[in-house]
């Protein structure tokens, strides 16, 4: 028997993120799961500079992203128990960590992220988060044949 109570969900915004949601929705539907949504925060790119972070950047876009998860949840799915979260440090090392300390059952995530330099973390990233996680991770794909009605194809983004 599956056994299946809480699902992360990497999210970049993209609509690949949208995506995974909808997946990660059927199933804690299913299962009555929780799904924990978490965006990272590239610190080192925010910080690449001597002297730290003295106007407090990385604080700003973790406030910024946690607001953005928040509205990122379609309203069909507001009846899921979901736990949003924004970390910082390189991303699929996060996610991982994430997955670890919160004991994930499964990470459902896009397959490619976002186009451009802060948001292009998930096509590459997936790979690694794929070889190293604790659970499984099921990556969905825009193009690909869906399992979840009414989601075979998302809105593009751009």
């Amino acid at each position: 028997m599956l056994k299946l109570k809480k699902i992360l969900v990497p999210v970049d915004f993209s609509a690949n993120s949208e995506l995974a949601i909808a997946y990660a929705a059927s199933l804690a539907n299913e299962y009555d799961a929780q799904i924990h949504l978490l965006n990272v925060v590239e610190e080192e790119v925010m910080t690449a500079g001597i002297g730290g972070d003295p106007l407090n950047t990385v604080q700003r876009w973790k406030d910024q992203a946690l607001k953005q998860l928040s509205n990122f949840v379609p309203d069909k799915f507001r009846d899921i128990d979901f736990i949003k979260q924004v970390r910082g440090g390189l991303v699929y090392e996060a996610i991982i960590e994430y997955a670890k300390e919160y004991e994930i059952n499964l990470i459902v995530m896009g397959a490619h992220g976002k186009t451009g330099f802060i948001n292009s973390w998930l096509g590459g990233t997936t790979y690694e988060i794929a070889r190293k996680a604790p659970c499984a991770v099921l990556t969905v794909k825009p193009d690909g044949r869906g399992f979840v009605e009414g989601h075979d194809k998302v809105r593009d983004n751009s």
